[in-house]
């Protein structure tokens, strides 16, 4: 699990770098479009933002939920208790017991 977010965490960083890629040579493109409208090359590159924001995000949520899992598998793990048997006699009260009835 942890490993996982890891991996998950280097994706952001993999996509951040993709972002900032696309972002250099769609400017790069736009500068020399210059017939191109100012507010029609800001949403060209506004888009390429939402979709890494987008993007992010649910990597982003994949790792929420694998740190849940962990946090919930490590509960479990300090939670663990020794099994106990319960064993009861015909007209006495139940007797606590820390090993299997037929052992005895």
């Amino acid at each position: 699990m942890k490993t996982d977010i890891v991996f998950l965490e280097r994706e952001i960083k993999n996509r951040k770098q993709q972002f900032g890629v696309e972002v250099y040579e769609l400017m790069e493109q736009l500068e020399v479009n210059t017939g191109m409208p100012t507010s029609e090359k800001e949403s060209k590159i506004r888009q390429s933002f939402d979709r890494a924001r987008k993007d992010i995000a649910v990597i982003q949520a994949k790792i929420e939920c694998k740190k849940e899992e962990v946090q919930v598998l490590d509960q479990q793990k300090n939670n663990k208790q020794p099994q106990v048997a319960y064993a009861t006699a015909p007209n006495h009260p139940p007797i606590l017991m820390e090993s299997h009835p037929g052992d005895l």
